[in-house]
């Protein structure tokens, strides 16, 4: 019998690749590997080295990406590594450096040069994206600048927060004084502690970003609001309701008109910003009439 490697399924003899996958068979299968066991991308002489390899994948999307120690002293170096789910894409990104061959003969201080200009064209085309998401950006749902940096904020220093108590329940289980993990869920556990780092020092990065595009997005906020009070008046809004249409018609007729008004004059501002700020000022239209 004949076995795809990829996808394990069996085949008949005389079949030599999987109809599937496209791959060569093979006579045995290789052991099943857990998804979720981490993987050795590439192996470096220092920690700050690893350190900016791992927020390089984290901006990649690699998640699982972190180091783990291969010696008693920090002398031995670490690995840079993820989960096996990841590891394709991983090395993917990491070939941007060479083949995976390559890496293993390769002194990897010597790339930090290209690996931090990499980043910064990252960093670059991020907060390009995220400037570019404020003026074009079509989704109807809008969500606030201010609001996404706080979460990012938040969540940053919740997952530090997270891996730095991790990280001292580690130490005080590798020097005796706890004994909860064994060697081997000591390992799995000081990688999940130090993704969570990772994740955390990402979303600062991330949020530290976003903070100057708050301000931008506050300013245009307050230059459209203060339009909005001088030419967006009770008496234009009603003079656009026509009282043959239903209740609904007309939020769908007025809600429209509004945001085609703030959109002439506001050419660049997000289209479901614009729609948020017109829902609010037809509900306080219509708040402010049936008081009346």
């Amino acid at each position: 019998m004949a076995w795809c490697p990829k996808c394990r399924n069996e085949y008949v003899e005389g079949i030599t690749t999987c109809a599937d996958c496209g791959v060569a068979l093979v006579d045995e299968l290789p052991e099943a590997v857990n998804p979720g066991d981490p993987v050795v991308l590439c192996h470096v002489d220092n920690m700050d080295v690893g350190s900016k390899f791992v927020v390089y994948l984290n901006y990649g999307n690699i998640q699982t990406a972190g180091l783990m120690a291969t010696g008693e002293t920090e002398e031995a170096g670490f690995d840079v590594v993820a989960a096996e789910f990841e590891r394709e894409a991983a090395e993917e990104m990491l070939s941007a450096f060479g083949s995976v061959e390559e890496l293993a003969k390769t002194d990897l201080s010597e790339l930090v040069p290209d690996l931090e200009k990499q980043l910064e064209e990252l960093q670059d085309e991020e907060a390009n994206q995220m400037f570019s998401d404020l003026r074009t950006e079509t989704s109807t749902v809008y969500v606030k600048k201010k609001d996404k940096y706080n979460d990012l904020k938040f969540s940053g220093i919740s997952f530090i927060v997270f891996g730095i108590l991790g990280c001292g329940l580690l130490a005080l289980n590798f020097s005796g004084v706890l004994h909860i993990f064994n060697t081997f869920s000591s390992l799995i556990m000081a990688l999940v502690f130090v993704v969570f780092l990772g994740v955390g020092i990402g979303s600062l990065i991330r949020a530290g970003k976003l903070k100057a595009i708050v301000s931008e997005e506050e300013r245009v906020t307050n230059e459209a609001l203060d339009w909005i009070e001088r030419n967006i008046t009770d008496e234009y809004i009603a003079s656009l309701v026509k009282e043959e249409l239903s209740e609904e018609d007309n939020y769908f007729q007025v809600h429209d008109a509004l945001c085609e008004k703030l959109s002439n004059q506001f050419a660049y501002m997000n289209k479901g910003y614009i729609e948020q700020l017109m829902d609010d000022r037809y509900n306080q239209f219509c708040e402010e009439s049936s008081r009346s």
